[in-house]
């Protein structure tokens, strides 16, 4: 019997890993919206609620990496468990460097509605999309355990970076 509860609480502690991993891409996915948002509408209440949100993905990531580090020195894992749980600090590490990256668009933002008007980039709403949907796919790649989804998703950034060098080289 101690056994199934030693592996039941073993299982909690990933599932609870995993849901802080969950709430940090759904946090990034809309920092990302809202600073891209932001940019495009020069809505400057927004950028600012966007550099406020950061620290909650900041909090989370520190989450996650002291939970997996507990994890690591309680249960000791071997193999594919180790792995998930450094994945999991790497991922959590991503996921706050977007909340970053967007905390650094609001920033700009605030600072370009006080400038002359830009010209728009009418595909950066679409590229912001597009990144919010490879968030959500990779990490659901990541806990379905789907390498084949991972590689579409990789592919997908690959086609990604190619698009935006283009659009660089043209403008």
């Amino acid at each position: 019997m101690t056994d199934i509860h030693t592996i039941k609480s073993y299982d909690d502690e990933l599932d609870q890993l995993r849901a802080i991993l969950s709430e940090m891409a759904g946090l990034a996915e809309m920092q990302l919206a809202n600073a891209v948002t932001a940019l495009m509408a020069r809505d400057i209440k927004l950028a600012e609620k966007v550099i406020a949100s950061d620290k909650k993905i900041d909090f989370l990531e520190q989450r996650a990496e002291e939970k997996a580090i507990e994890v690591i020195a309680r249960r000791a894992p071997l193999a594919d468990d180790l792995r998930e749980l450094v994945a999991t600090i790497k991922i959590s590490n991503a996921l706050e460097r977007i909340g970053d990256y967007s905390k650094n668009i609001a920033k700009r933002t605030t600072v370009l509605v006080n400038t002359l008007p830009i010209r728009q980039i009418s595909v950066l709403p679409e590229m912001a999309q597009e990144a919010q949907r490879m968030i959500t796919d990779v990490l659901d790649a990541f806990i379905q355990r789907d390498s084949t989804r991972a590689v579409n998703v990789w592919a997908r950034m690959s086609a990604l970076i190619c698009f935006m060098i283009a659009c660089s080289a043209n403008c």
